[in-house]
């Protein structure tokens, strides 16, 4: 089923507001929020169905899941309340070319609406947005307490990215936050205490977005190692062992050798 020509029977409400944003970004195979808000008299608002509708005037979403195009049938999801004038809609696993525009309508009994600014465009990232890592200080002391955050943006808030570290936490806070636009930030802060035996001077903070992509940011730890003053960390210490050993065999085999060979030669 198709609905009727844009304009059709249809009535124009202008909200002296801009209700949608022209163009959104999104990440293929992630989900995407397109945040959506109307304002009309309260006596049209009861028993409203919000619909969502592309160029082609098939359902991108409507409330009979036997309307909707094959193509987005089980991806659609109305977030928003329409008691609250709220037609916020999630579309998931999406697709390179689900790059509308779509556009909101509403419907009620034998009453359609549309609405000034209510079309959206789908911009496609490339990839996800590289999460942000706060400073570190500078000659950290083992055995102290370090705080780190790190942020990412994304469009999913239904599924918002999981972040993970490449050290063990002492303690980790996730908060979320709208920042605007249809973009969401999610951000772990921990805290860990460095041992000065790190093999690795480095921290890394990756985020898992949903869809399967992943991105990450590596920050430089500057710790101040236990074996500094002897300039050997026992990890480096463990790891040449081996070839000290068999260089130290060596020279003595040599060294045995050689001094038979002395003592043979000397009483002939």
């Amino acid at each position: 089923q198709k609905p009727a020509s844009p304009m059709q029977n249809e009535s124009m409400f202008l909200s002296p507001m801009s209700i949608l944003r022209f163009t959104i970004t999104a990440l293929p195979r992630s989900c995407v929020v397109i945040p959506c808000s109307f304002k009309m008299e309260e006596e049209y608002v009861t028993r409203l169905r919000v619909l969502w509708v592309t160029i082609k005037g098939g359902y991108m979403f409507h409330t009979d899941p036997d309307d909707v195009l094959d193509n987005f049938k089980g991806r659609t999801r109305l977030i928003g309340n329409p008691d609250e004038q709220d037609c916020t809609v999630e579309m998931d696993n999406v697709q390179t070319h689900d790059n509308g525009p779509f556009c909101f309508r509403a419907e009620r009994e034998n009453e359609r609406y549309s609405f000034n600014n209510s079309c959206v465009f789908i911009i496609m990232q490339a990839s996800p947005d590289k999460p942000v890592m706060s400073s570190l200080p500078e000659d950290i002391k083992p055995g102290t307490r370090v705080a780190v955050k790190c942020s990412v943006n994304h469009t999913c808030s239904s599924h918002p990215p999981q972040i993970t570290w490449s050290v063990p936490t002492a303690r980790e806070t996730i908060s979320h936050s709208h920042m605007g636009g249809g973009v969401w930030e999610t951000v772990s802060a921990v805290t860990f205490i460095p041992t000065g035996y790190e093999e690795k001077d480095e921290i890394v903070c990756t985020a898992k977005f949903w869809g399967g992509k992943t991105q990450e940011n590596t920050a430089f730890l500057s710790i101040r190692s236990k074996y500094r003053l002897i300039g050997l960390h026992p990890i480096f210490f463990w790891r040449i062992f081996p070839y000290v050993i068999g260089s130290s065999l060596v020279f003595i085999l040599i060294c045995i050798f050689a001094g038979v060979f002395i003592y043979k030669r000397r009483h002939k």
